[in-house]
């Protein structure tokens, strides 16, 4: 019988399955494969059947074919649509199944579902199938270098540590891409460094579900990028102490700075003592340089010599170096627009304390860690106005302009501590707690004067702002004895005082989940009738589960099932702050229950909040989540959404963010508009004209409704706050929750937890000062001095240009009266022009020759051509020490030859074509720090340096300490420096002036 040419049916295939002899079934099946997917459903009717045939205990088939009995199965299930039976079955085909050819629709869906299940057995803890580990397996091992990330991703999703090693080492360095390509020991190919540097992205940004992950492993997996990145002969040492601060891994840290020192790499030592200092906690700093200290490496102890590299060593880790450069850099690219300040003053009404308090904050964001006082020494018959607690607030602003200045911090305030020349109890816990802000993180320069305020204050206020003080300055140092000083402060069960010891025990105890602390905080909130205590001790207990995604649970679950709404409260800012920046899914799920279901509606806005916190790596998705709250009808609802954007899109300039945000400047309710204001100014901050188009108009509308009289007061502070947030730190400081290497910063986000209880509480807006981060580019030699060379940005000047202070004049032209005609006039004139014409005769008209048609046949005149304007570069130069943005990083180059070159690279990510899409910060493991060290090339030539200014930073010197414990208090008036603001630009050729004298407000009981 012959065989028809084209197959029409499946019938007869399926008969010969069924016949006695097993080589007939072997034919009928092989048939079968090759005609499946036109005769599926024909197959499914024998489903049962072809099952005894694919079981392994059957003996309908030699052993060797039963697989592909599985394998048909699989395919007819493929078709069918049920994909988890396909893959099961395909499990069970194994080899039958790789023999498939790559590349076929049938292979990648399975392999795809494959690799779905064995992420989803992970996640679960069960042990893979060995047939599902095999499929896997050569999917990884068969990836090319291109797709590198891929597997490097799978292999995390599996938790494949053997795997992520396995790709690295066969992969190989692309050109002129490794670490090692700028400063090469050895010519040996090294790998693909890449793939670390994203593999420590991912861990450290937090995504790709690795919170579920076992600490174990995620030690482990730190342990082996540790291992691998040291493989490379010269390691990128910027991602290595990345992951150190991840693993706290002190003893490493500690080891290779030993090495370094001993082998006289001074230089990799001074840049990896920079990174620590930016990204890792300073207790983790603390013990390296103990480490450093157990091998006689610390510095000593007398006659230290200040060129001594364990001495300079020891001063970076400190953070005195990284202090004083950037107080340097701050002070000397100060572009605050004292227009803007002056306007604002004179706009607000003085004599009410929301307004005072409202400029009090906008000149201490706008003026952040410049030192410059200009602004208060020209007005002091405001300050003078000040009274009760926007005098405390103004007294505190010091903290905020004088941020980092160590050495002249207690000089500034002394005036105004207890026991100075200007006694006032109001401005006496303003100045505790304005030393606590200059020294924040550095609690050995101010702890003896602010315990003694604490100890010897006999008023509240004082002990408020001592308290207020000792937190912020021993944040996260867990030391027992403050802790108890300002708990009894606690028991003694006043309202104002209790309140600041509430945020400060936390505050001291940040991140340690301290058992005793907690019990002691929840006991007494459970106590007390003072809901200011209360409030504060609930958001203390935030603070002390800072970071602790694991032990926070329980507590967590206690506090949002407490009556109290106020510790429902506290439940919020904890899951935002033990959560914060992982993106987890069931946090996120608690706070949008709790944001659309609670009673109380503080409560509600804290969990709208909340999300900025917990969502800020993953910032884009942010507009989304929150989209349908920012219409809710409850205000406060809101409100939060407005902060949650704010807080999580910080510094992007995020379009849909901001889309989002207009509609809300326009809410009927005036603290949703204060809300909106805000968040625009923290998402547009350190944005240009040319790389976000509503920079513009957004400065225009804070400027509106500052000035606008009829404006809710709420708003008109908001806007004000805002003016402040917009040019931070005189247009040279950003809001980023983490730091460049991707890790939490920790700093910046307890700050900005606590400006948000400025709606309670208007002195702890001051906290956003800690959130505010320098963003320079400085460059330093191995004697930490500041070259003079020019760095290259290839992108347009433009899109990283400070905003334009020139005012657009529109000149209006005068229109020409137009002279009255009466009607018996015109009518004549019209008469006469049409005999003239008729007549061939030209005639004089009042109609413009341009108005009048051409003459047919005559040639039409030439349109003058507008000047087209000059084409802007597509790179531009930026000398040493000047601002660089998170966005520009990515575009910033050294020059390729020169005297200096870098001991590691600026940034590891490629740069692009800049466009609004591209500029993005570049968070994760391959940015690097603010402070860069070079290497010099011709030593013996004498250089030029940027002179730091020695007024912002003297020497420690015998006759400057006794001056300094005098406290003398200048006179205020042509002591000052001023800035290079957009209105002085004639001074910026007069040689600097000396560091002013303090001066004091002229306050009044």
């Amino acid at each position: 019988m012959p065989v028809p040419a084209v197959t029409t049916s499946a019938a007869g295939s399926l008969t010969l399955l069924e016949d006695e002899d097993k080589d007939i079934r072997v034919y009928a099946l092989n048939h079968l494969l090759t005609i499946v997917s036109q005769f599926w459903a024909e197959m499914a009717d024998k489903l049962p059947y072809l099952e005894v045939l694919a079981d392994p205990m059957s003996k309908e088939l030699p052993t060797d074919n039963r697989p592909y009995a599985a394998l048909l199965i699989s395919k007819i299930y493929f078709y069918m649509g049920y994909l988890d039976e396909a893959v099961e079955f395909a499990l069970k085909a194994g080899v039958a199944f790789e023999k498939e050819p790559s590349g076929g629709e049938f292979r990648e869906t399975v392999i795809a579902g494959c690799l779905d299940r064995a992420i989803e057995q992970t996640n679960r803890a069960e042990k893979i199938d060995p047939n599902l580990g095999n499929i896997v397996d050569s999917v990884l091992r068969s990836t090319s270098g291109e797709n590198g990330k891929l597997a490097m991703g799978l292999a995390l999703s599996l938790r494949r540590l053997d795997l992520v090693e396995m790709i690295y080492l066969t992969s190989r360095a692309p050109a002129q891409s490794s670490s090692s390509a700028a400063n090469a020991k050895s010519s040996r190919v090294t790998h693909d460094e890449g793939l670390l540097r994203y593999v420590l992205a991912e861990v450290v940004s937090g995504a790709s579900g690795n919170e579920s992950w076992p600490t174990e492993f995620r030690a482990n997996l730190f342990n082996i990028l540790l291992r691998l990145f040291r493989l490379n002969p010269s390691p990128d040492w910027n991602s290595i102490t990345t992951v150190w601060a991840q693993n706290n891994d002190v003893d490493a840290a500690g080891e290779a700075l030993v090495k370094l020192l001993q082998d006289q790499e001074y230089l990799n030592a001074y840049q990896i003592a920079f990174d620590l200092n930016e990204v890792a906690p300073q207790a983790f700093v603390d013990s390296v340089r103990s480490k450093l200290a157990e091998r006689a490496l610390g510095p000593p102890a007398e006659n230290a010599e200040s060129d001594d590299p364990k001495v300079v060593l020891d001063n970076i880790l400190r953070g005195v170096t990284s202090a004083e450069v950037f107080l340097n850099f701050l002070h000397k690219n100060n572009k605050t627009g004292m227009s803007i300040l002056k306007v604002t003053k004179e706009t607000l009404e003085d004599r009410y304390s929301i307004y005072h308090s409202a400029i009090t904050f906008t000149n201490a964001f706008a003026h952040c860690g410049t030192t410059s006082d200009r602004f208060l020494r020209e007005n002091l018959d405001w300050l003078g106005r000040a009274s009760n607690w926007a005098k405390f607030s103004t007294t505190a602003a010091l903290g905020l302009i004088h941020r980092g200045s160590w050495i002249n911090g207690v000089r500034v305030v002394r005036p105004y501590l207890p026991g100075g020349s200007a006694p006032n109890k109001f401005s006496e816990g303003g100045a505790l707690f304005a030393l606590g802000l200059i020294y924040a993180g550095r609690k050995e320069y101010a702890e003896e004067e602010l315990r003694r305020g604490l100890a010897e204050g006999n008023d509240p206020i004082v002990q408020h702002g001592a308290a207020l003080g000792l937190g912020v300055s021993a944040i996260a140092t867990a030391d027992e004895e403050i802790y108890e000083e300002i708990r009894t402060n606690l028991f003694q069960d006043n309202a104002t005082a209790g309140e600041a010891a509430g945020y400060a025990m936390g505050l001291i105890m940040l991140g340690t989940a301290s058992e005793r602390a907690f019990e002691e905080m929840i006991t007494y909130a459970r106590e007390t009738q003072h809901e200011k205590i209360i409030r504060s001790l609930a958001m203390g207990i935030a603070f002390l589960f800072y970071g602790q995604t694991d032990r926070a649970n329980g507590v967590i679950k206690l506090l949002t099932e407490e009556k109290d709404a106020i510790l429902r409260y506290g439940g919020m800012f904890t899951i935002a702050l033990a959560f914060a920046g992982t993106s987890n899914n069931r946090a996120v799920k608690k706070l949008l229950h709790v944001a659309v279901s609670d009673v109380n509606d503080d409560v509600r806005r804290a969990a709208v909040t909340a999300l900025g916190f917990v969502l800020f790596r993953n910032h884009t998705q942010v507009p989304r989540v929150v989209q349908l709250l920012a219409e809710s009808y409850n205000p406060h609802v809101r409100h939060g959404a407005t902060l949650a954007l704010g807080i999580s899109c910080a510094g992007t300039g995020l379009e849909t963010a901001v889309e989002l945000l207009e509609p809300m400047t326009k809410d009927p309710v005036d603290f949703v508009r204060q809300g909106a204001y805000i968040s625009l100014a923290m998402i547009l901050i350190q944005q240009s004209e040319a790389s976000s188009s509503k920079v513009t108009s957004t400065r225009e509308l804070f400027a509106k409704v500052v000035a606008d009289k009829h404006e809710d007061p709420m708003a008109r502070f908001g806007a004000s706050l805002a003016q402040g947030i917009i040019d931070a730190g005189g247009r040279n400081m950003t809001l980023a929750l983490s730091t460049r290497a991707g890790t939490l910063n920790m700093n910046a986000i307890v700050g900005m937890a606590l400006f948000v209880q400025f709606w309670y509480w208007y002195p702890l807006a001051h906290g956003l000062g800690l959130a505010f981060t320098p963003t320079a580019m400085i460059a330093v030699d191995e004697k930490l001095r500041v070259p003079k060379l020019d760095l290259k940005c290839e992108a347009r000047a433009s899109l990283f240009a400070y905003p334009s202070t020139e005012k657009k004049v529109e000149e209006k032209k005068k229109d020409k009266a137009k002279a009255a005609v009466l009607s018996t006039t015109a009518r004549a004139k019209a008469r006469e022009r049409v005999k003239k014409a008729e007549a061939g005769e030209a005639m004089d008209t009042d109609d413009k020759a341009e108005d009048l048609p051409p003459a047919s046949g005559s040639a039409p005149t030439p349109k003058k051509k507008a000047p087209e304007k000059p084409s802007e570069p597509s790179s531009f130069s930026l000398p040493n020490m000047s601002r660089v943005t998170p966005h520009q990083l990515p575009f910033v180059v050294f020059p390729t030859s020169g005297r200096y070159t870098p001991v590691r690279p600026i940034d590891h990510a490629p740069a692009t074509v800049p466009s609004r899409d591209r500029l993005a910060p570049n968070g994760g493991a391959g940015a690097s720090g603010s402070i860069v060290v070079l290497r010099d090339n011709t030593p013996e030539v004498e250089g030029e340096y940027i002179e730091l200014d020695k007024g912002l930073w003297p020497a420690p010197t015998p006759a400057a300490e006794e001056q300094t414990a005098q406290g003398e208090a200048g006179q205020a008036a042509g002591t000052s420096e001023a800035p290079a603001g957009d209105e002085e630009e004639e001074e910026e050729e007069e040689e600097e002036a000396e560091m002013p004298e303090p001066f004091e407000y002229p306050f009044e009981e």
